[in-house]
């Protein structure tokens, strides 16, 4: 009886000890070429579009850390490989080549020195984490 509890307790000691699991968008790379991945969210009466975070195959990064609160969220990742074909979608944002940006608002991106690049959704159902794949 003895060993029973000490197990239950062993057992239980090591559950909470475990972490809780974060919420937060991750996106991982499981094609076989390095991409750049770019975020875009609606944040109160704007569009912002954010990048580059670079995943190597295998890789996953967290472009949104913390609890999700929007029902879909835009990606768009990019090949570093010339000639591949990268991931993206109907939804336009802004985007900056070859340097990291940030961008508020949706609409006349080449005047500001960006150019606009479609995004796809990632729909999150209500979920407060959502870990997406790219896939070949």
């Amino acid at each position: 009886m003895a060993k029973r509890v000490s197990l239950a307790v062993f057992l239980l000691s090591l559950l909470a000890a475990a972490p809780a699991a974060e919420a937060r968008l991750t996106v991982c790379n499981r094609s076989a070429d390095p991409v750049r991945l770019a975020l875009g969210q609606e944040q109160g009466q704007d569009w912002v579009s954010q990048g580059w975070w670079t995943l190597q195959p295998g890789a996953c990064a967290t472009p949104l850390p913390g609890e999700l609160t929007l029902l879909e969220y835009y990606l768009r990742a990019e090949p570093l490989v010339k000639g591949k074909t990268g991931w993206g979608g109907e939804f336009p944002f802004c985007v900056a080549d070859g340097k990291d940006f940030q961008a508020k608002g949706d609409q006349d991106c080449e005047k500001r020195g960006l150019r606009t690049a479609g995004f796809f959704a990632v729909v999150t159902d209500g979920a407060t984490s959502v870990t997406h794949n790219l896939t070949e």
